[in-house]
């Protein structure tokens, strides 16, 4: 599933390709009009829709909108909770970084309220970030960077086959473990207590072979 927010989008080129990958595409609010400058139709547009400018309303006029007028969460927010509400699913979520970086901020933030019943991957140009649960294994060309950001205090942290190892260690707020190196593929990484976030630029699989978003 791919969701598409109003935030700075990626080229035309990868949400293109996102978009032929997916079973399904959510548009939250303003990202309905990267959608249509990318060429892209949505199968719904959700949020309180006080973005979506004329003409994409316009263009996507039998398109299913759902309206959420409530102002105490965000578009990004109602998006997740219509797709959860569906079951569990795989979304790969572009446009919801740039900008505002208190949008930015909040973006990275609210996600870990889904985590249980979504598989959720920020997506952008050259780089993807997702929730680090238990232990992950990825493939990746050595030499791709690859970042931790801890969201509160982390325990069990065990990174194989980076140029930074760690075995069984904690991290807390600030102690960021930025621009580590993949030497060796696959590497995994293990966080055992906590919430933190993988970022890795450039191409990155999982042990399968598929795209790891």
């Amino acid at each position: 599933m791919l969701l598409l927010c109003n935030g700075e989008p990626p080229s035309r080129a990868l949400l293109r390709r996102l978009a032929g990958e997916a079973d399904m595409i959510v548009a939250a609010d303003g990202g309905a009009n990267a959608a249509l400058r990318s060429g892209i139709r949505p199968d719904v547009i959700i949020g309180d829709l006080d973005s979506i400018l004329p003409g994409t309303r316009k263009k996507f006029h039998n398109v299913r909108m759902v309206r959420i007028s409530r102002q105490d969460n965000t578009d990004l927010e109602k998006a997740l909770d219509f797709i959860s509400a569906s079951g569990p699913s795989s979304v790969a979520v572009a446009g919801a970084t740039g900008g505002r970086i208190d949008f930015t901020l909040g973006n990275l933030s609210v996600f870990w309220k889904y985590t249980r019943a979504l598989g959720i991957t920020f997506v952008g140009d050259g780089w993807r970030a997702f929730p680090a649960l238990g232990r992950r294994t990825l493939n990746a060309p050595r030499g791709t960077i690859v970042s931790l950001l801890p969201f509160g205090r982390c325990g069990g942290i065990t990174l194989r086959g980076l140029r930074y190892p760690l075995t069984g260690v904690a991290m807390g707020p600030g102690e960021i473990g930025v621009s580590n190196v993949v030497t060796t593929s696959p590497f995994s990484v293990t966080v055992r207590r906590g919430r933190m976030l993988i970022v890795i630029f450039a191409g990155v699989e999982d042990r399968q072979g598929k795209p790891a978003w």
